[in-house]
């Protein structure tokens, strides 16, 4: 059971799952969101768009493809 006081510094709620962790020998509990989905929104913000991520990737295999054929 996670003592009133830090279920409350936390805004855990009944129910509610827990992300536990073990870090350098002590316990880290973080709440997960009760929609991880919408959480994860704009998570990737920064990483440029699908299009860039796709034009990048299509080079990584171009490049891939040029070092398979020199070896």
């Amino acid at each position: 059971m996670v003592p009133r006081e830090i279920r409350k510094a936390l805004g855990i709620h009944p129910q509610q799952l827990l992300n536990w962790e073990l870090r350098d020998g002590a316990a880290v509990v973080r709440p997960m969101p009760d929609d991880p989905v919408r959480a994860s929104i704009g998570i990737l913000k920064g990483f440029g768009s699908t299009d860039e991520l796709l034009e990048d990737r299509r080079r990584d295999l171009e490049l891939e493809e040029e070092l398979d054929h020199r070896w």
